[in-house]
């Protein structure tokens, strides 16, 4: 499949399954859905089917390694630029060091695939454009509107991006799975690594800054490779497991730190 139809059908796969979960359960209620979330459901869809078309045509275009280490690293530093700019705000020298070590590491656990592929300056500007995208769903949904939880929007919200795609797709060509094995992995693509996938990170996105969330989403790579090798029996090597171990030390770095004393208020003074 062309990567504009791979990212329609992953979309309307994942958006439709979710829809009929909440239609089984009596939570499917799109009359009550105000002007505010259709908006916010709409930019969701919209922003992940740019991250899905281009994501894949840099692939297409470029390598894998390249093209992830580009995409899923640019995207807190877009979220960074953002805050930057919006409200002159800076992330902690913690968070950005954090940031740094995980780049490194996936640098370094990318090593072995990081080619330029038969068209590098065209797949390294649509995995920019990725991060970005990949950015704007992360700030868009910065903060959850009431009444609107993440398996709705996502439902909502992918069937609209693929709606939105599907023009785009009869313009390539539409290409349609053609048997039982191909319609097999549409469904596990759209359902388990589309639709849970992404009502997992909207979940996240409740309690975590987009920031701290898209350096989080960088173990993505790690574990692909990890996978990787025990599936298909891949090596990792040096570089790789030290890239791995890097990527996970910036990871530890940003977990919330819960055990800090609450700060220490002086009692009032008494005055007769």
């Amino acid at each position: 499949m062309d990567p504009v139809s791979i990212a329609m059908w992953r979309l309307i796969v994942a958006g439709l399954a979710l829809m009929a979960y909440l239609a089984v359960r009596g939570h499917l209620r799109l009359r009550r859905m105000t002007r505010p979330m259709w908006v916010r459901a709409a930019l969701t869809g919209g922003f992940t089917a740019v991250f899905e078309v281009t994501f894949f045509s840099a692939i297409s275009l470029s390598s894998v390694g390249l093209s992830t280490l580009i995409a899923i690293g640019s995207a807190p530093v877009f979220v960074a630029l953002y805050d930057w700019a919006t409200s002159r705000l800076t992330p902690p020298p913690l968070t950005i060091g954090a940031l740094i070590l995980a780049l490194v590491g996936v640098g370094l656990l990318l090593g072995g695939s990081l080619d330029g592929g038969r068209n590098a300056v065209v797949g390294a500007l649509l995995a920019l454009t990725t991060g970005i995208s990949f950015a704007a769903v992360s700030v868009v949904n910065r903060r959850q509107i009431p009444g609107l939880p993440p398996v709705l929007l996502t439902g909502v919200g992918f069937t609209l991006g693929g709606l939105m795609l599907v023009p785009f797709a009869v313009l390539a060509g539409l290409d349609v799975a053609t048997d039982m094995v191909g319609w097999s992995l549409v469904l596990l693509m759209g359902v388990v690594m589309t639709g849970f996938a992404y009502i997992a990170y909207l979940s996240g996105l409740v309690t975590v800054p987009p920031f701290v969330a898209t350096i989080v989403a960088l173990l993505e790579p790690l574990i692909a490779a990890v996978l990787g090798a025990i599936i298909f029996s891949e090596v990792l090597g040096l570089s790789g497991i030290l890239g791995g171990v890097i990527l996970g030390t910036a990871v530890v770095l940003l977990r919330p730190q819960r055990d800090a004393p609450a700060p220490v208020r002086e009692a009032p003074t008494m005055v007769d």
